[in-house]
């Protein structure tokens, strides 16, 4: 399924007062099921009641889903038909059978229809170093240096203090 499907059918009982069309995700335990369109009884005193309804399915991820088409009757009764197993495939390609192979006369005749020539046109090429990358050995010496710098700004620091601590008693 692509794009907008048609959804059709009939419900048929008496007192039907309206329904739902939704849809969940194929294969889950306790599906959560998403709202597609209300079904109207139709206007005229009868046991049956047609619907159309138009379901964009192009902004649904692809992948397998159910269909529950919900009926709703004056005596509180519910009933739904599921449809498992839909197939939505917007983004991704369709799944085509493969044909099988004619056998003529109990031998396959075998003749290639193509050749597949490979063209190397852009041959890839290393890229050029990121400048901003440091290296292991530009790293440790940044280490080693910045320790050195703390260390003699703690000295520095402390030979600053205790002069002035000397030179106020």
């Amino acid at each position: 399924m692509q794009g907008i499907e048609l959804i059709e059918g009939k419900i048929r009982g008496e007192g039907f007062q309206g329904g739902k069309i939704s849809f969940s995700y194929s294969n889950i335990q306790d599906p959560t099921w998403f709202f597609i369109a209300d079904i109207e009884p139709d206007t005229m005193e009868s046991s049956q009641s047609s619907f159309v309804v138009n379901w964009d399915t192009s902004q649904i991820t692809d992948g397998d889903y159910n269909l529950r088409v919900v009926a709703e009757y004056q005596n509180t009764a519910t009933i739904f038909e599921l449809i498992p197993n839909l197939r939505i495939r917007n983004h991704s390609p369709v799944e085509t059978s493969t044909p099988v192979p004619v056998i003529e006369n109990g031998s396959p005749e075998i003749s290639p229809t193509s050749t597949i020539e490979l063209f190397l046109e852009n041959t890839p090429t290393a890229l050029a170093l990121n400048p901003v990358v440091i290296k292991s050995d530009g790293l440790s010496r940044t280490l080693i240096g910045s320790g050195i710098f703390v260390v003699l700004a703690f000295f520095t620091g402390g030979l600053y203090w205790l002069i002035k601590y000397r030179s106020d008693n």
